[in-house]
């Protein structure tokens, strides 16, 4: 089989398999894949997610920059840690597998990341397989919980099936996205 009808197949078959989405433990739904906006345009990919977190300020935020603990509740982190560390300035090293239906793919992150504690957490890629990464959350008090807006623009360093390619980064962002929600209505 030559190897264009290959990824074709599976990239039919990806289409074909259904979305898994994280739940609460109450079974309410937390991130669906619908609510990530996701645009493609060459090998570049933005991302957009806004949502509501039930939990203060300060818990959103000590789940969302535990990067030492991440392993233990993003399901797509094989590895995560803190390689430097200063008061706003963090130098973080990630390593995953993207899985959506048949399609998976490593991928390795290595970023610094500026904090301004409990409003931003703006992150710069400086290494590993993604060749451009830029992403910004920005934290909200709203009612007793959190607001949270997240933006991305990244280049990956390794190929999308063109099909699937913006699935998947929808699909991943709201795994990783439901897995933090999970994690911070666990830590109430």
């Amino acid at each position: 089989m030559s190897r264009k009808l290959f990824f074709w197949l599976m990239a039919l078959a990806a289409m074909l398999c259904p979305v898994q989405v994280a739940m609460t433990a109450d079974g309410q739904l937390v991130v669906s894949d619908s609510d990530v906006r996701v645009e493609r345009s060459g090998g570049n990919f933005t991302v957009d997610l806004t949502l509501y977190a039930p939990v203060a300020p300060a818990l959103a935020w000590a789940v969302l920059t535990d990067f030492e603990h991440m392993v233990e509740f993003v399901p797509n982190l094989i590895s995560s840690q803190v390689t430097e560390r200063s008061d706003t300035m963090l130098k973080v090293s990630q390593k995953g597998v993207a899985r959506y239906g048949l399609f998976s793919s490593n991928f390795e992150s290595i970023r610094d990341i500026r904090l301004t504690p409990l409003r931003e957490i703006r992150a710069h890629g400086v290494g590993g397989n993604i060749q451009r990464m830029d992403s910004v959350m920005q934290l909200q008090a709203e009612g007793a919980g959190t607001r949270l807006t997240y933006h991305a623009e990244g280049k990956p360093d390794f190929w999308f099936p063109p099909l699937i390619g913006p699935a998947l980064v929808r699909h991943e962002t709201a795994e990783q996205f439901s897995a933090m929600l999970h994690e911070m209505i666990r830590r109430q």
